[in-house]
């Protein structure tokens, strides 16, 4: 698939950092997490950021979409995968939208840019310390620990924008808790969304309990984002350059 973005890099994506200051300022307009319909060795759940590219045409950026997977390999660590298109249905495949945050019709200096998510990327890799497995630190973990600490970082660009569903507004905004927001983004029927917030809950407690001794001990998800909010520094204003 045809990327703008890959074009104008000329890297490896994980080598951001190193592009042109108007690539790492471009701003991010939305992120989406999705689920797909089949298990695969990676996961079933990722990452789609939705980034604003100048162009020569004044007025008229050119939308570009990057989504991030999850590996497992090489072990012990795993890598995040970054696939790179314009065609943003082709790059999402047969898959469920499950959450979006959109700052639609907002000043885009007030969101993410494309090195701000890069860094936070770097953050989250970080703390799989041990590496990916299905027990704790699965595709689910993952990628809404990407999802969730860019709604609370930006809580005013993604509510004013076009964000849903109602529960991710509501994490935004300090409302709800990690485990009900998930739920209520995987289940749309609230009695699914109560029994199921109470087992994502019972099983992430599970992995907290049994890996509590270990050096890579698993945390709850909601003091995993807190920690990855302390630990993300985005130094690079969105806008187009």
């Amino acid at each position: 698939m045809f990327s703008t973005l890959a074009e104008k890099l000329q890297i490896n994506p994980h080598e951001l950092h190193d592009s042109s200051d108007s690539i790492r300022a471009s701003p991010v307009f939305a992120m989406e997490s999705f689920q797909r319909s089949l298990l695969t060795p990676s996961g079933n759940q990722f990452i789609m950021i939705t980034v604003h590219l100048r162009t020569n045409q004044p007025g008229q950026p050119l939308w570009t979409y990057v989504r991030i997977d999850f590996s497992d390999q090489p072990f012990p660590h795993g890598r995040q995968l970054a696939e790179l298109s314009d065609d943003h249905e082709a790059l999402r495949e047969d898959s469920r939208g499950l959450g979006r945050l959109e700052g639609s019709d907002q000043p885009v200096e007030n969101g993410p840019s494309l090195d701000d998510i890069a860094s936070l990327l770097e953050v989250v890799h970080r703390r799989t310390l041990g590496g990916y497995n299905t027990f704790g630190r699965n595709s689910l973990w993952l990628a809404e620990n990407i999802l969730l600490p860019t709604a609370r970082k930006y809580p005013q660009h993604w509510v004013a924008g076009r964000s849903w569903p109602e529960a991710l507004k509501r994490y935004a905004q300090y409302n709800s808790d990690a485990a009900g927001c998930i739920a209520a983004m995987l289940y749309p029927e609230p009695v699914s969304q109560t029994l199921m917030g109470a087992g994502i809950w019972a099983l992430r407690s599970a992995a907290v309990f049994f890996t509590q001794s270990n050096r890579n001990r698993i945390i709850s998800h909601d003091e995993d984002v807190q920690i990855i909010l302390l630990q993300w520094n985005p130094c690079v204003k969105a806008g187009f350059i």
